[in-house]
């Protein structure tokens, strides 16, 4: 079963890789911010699913078992029995892990945080499994905290086991973010020496690329052959949702996000030199990575945009499951989709039952 377990987090990570190409196809020589943004998703899905299912499965995993009855441990069932435990037995470690992988497959991002904080602290810090689940729910949840407690935690994850795969890719993101490059380059570097999914490896070779670019450094020749190893053919449905935006106007279209961008005229000299335009569909109701984002080099105003669910970040994170959505247009100075200062920026309310257009204004700086 343990082969089927690496089966399973290989066929996750080409979703991811098929997901994530259009946001990764649109970045290169224009910096290292989707860097840190697209690649947090490479590994958390494909690293994280064999744990859990291994935990939660009904799967008997010793020798000859078999599938318990249909229906006889639903994932929900089995959380509030946990939960129940936990809160008779708060000393438990590794129940609070158990607990927060359950939280963090069911995107509840902020109740896996405070499980896995649970089983930091009663560890000391020194469970490297808690250290880095508790730093990767708060990347996830939030990127900026890879300048801050997550980049401080993976840090603490490589000093316990410096060869830490998890570690080695969050800690590279984190180096990036603080602006680091050739401590980020070393680690995903290294990380490339290890067994990885084809997929996953060829999404960090990409990054170490971009690093070297940013660098002044030479193409290593390896390097280039694992960034293109798994790239889609010409053609491919990933690489066309990666073109630009239509001149033309788009349909609108019940299930997808359809918006008429436009820039303000009193902002107009303001936008950054070179600053790509992010076009974000977020859900105020749940924190985590955008349920659709495309990235835009070069764009002119005034553009239609159109997000469906091919633009997912994360394959059970698309519109579609959003409760609220609001639209965000963004020009980064940082080359960030995160908000920082100096970007220009806009945002409108979205009604994705009825599909109709919406005109979405940049008319804001943050200061």
């Amino acid at each position: 079963m343990t082969i089927f377990i690496l089966v399973g987090a290989a066929m996750v990570s080409v979703a991811l890789a098929l997901v994530a190409w259009p946001l990764w196809k649109g970045r290169a020589g224009e910096g290292r911010g989707t860097i840190v943004a697209i690649a947090l998703v490479a590994l958390a899905l494909p690293l994280g699913a064999g744990l859990l299912y291994r935990s939660l499965s009904t799967w008997s995993w010793e020798p000859g078992g078999a599938p318990a009855a249909p229906g006889q441990h639903p994932l929900e069932e089995m959380v509030a029995k946990l939960e129940k435990r936990l809160a008779q037995n708060p000393g438990d470690t590794d129940g609070w892990l158990l607990l927060g992988r359950s939280y963090f497959m069911t995107q509840r991002y902020g109740r896996a945080s405070e499980a896995f904080a649970k089983a930091y602290a009663l560890s000391g810090g020194k469970n490297t499994e808690a250290v880095i689940a508790y730093g990767e729910t708060l990347a996830l949840a939030d990127q900026g905290t890879l300048k801050g407690r997550a980049g401080e935690l993976f840090e603490e994850a490589l000093k316990l086991d410096p060869g830490n795969p998890k570690a080695l890719f969050y800690g590279g993101a984190a180096a990036a973010a603080h602006g680091n490059l050739t401590l980020a380059r070393e680690r995903w570097a290294t990380l490339l020496h290890q067994e990885l999914p084809a997929e996953v490896k060829s999404m960090i070779a990409q990054n170490v690329q971009e690093a070297d670019r940013e660098l002044g450094r030479a193409p290593d020749p390896e390097i280039v052959r694992l960034a293109s190893a798994s790239a889609p053919p010409a053609g491919a449905p990933a690489a066309a949702a990666a073109a630009p935006a239509p001149a033309g106007p788009v349909a609108p279209a019940p299930g997808k996000v359809t918006v008429h961008v436009k820039l303000s005229p009193s902002l107009a000299a303001k936008v950054p030199a070179g600053a790509p335009l992010f076009v974000l569909a977020r859900d105020p109701t749940q924190p985590g990575p955008p349920f659709g984002a495309r990235r835009f080099a070069g764009a002119a105003l005034p553009m239609d945009v159109q997000l469906t669910e091919a633009d997912a970040m994360l394959p059970t994170r698309t519109i579609r499951s959003a409760k609220q959505l609001v639209i965000v247009a963004r020009f980064s100075a940082s080359g960030m989709p995160t908000s920082s200062s100096g970007d220009l920026y806009g945002e409108v309310p979205y009604d994705l039952a009825k599909g109709a257009a919406v005109d979405l204004v940049i008319d804001k700086q943050v200061p």
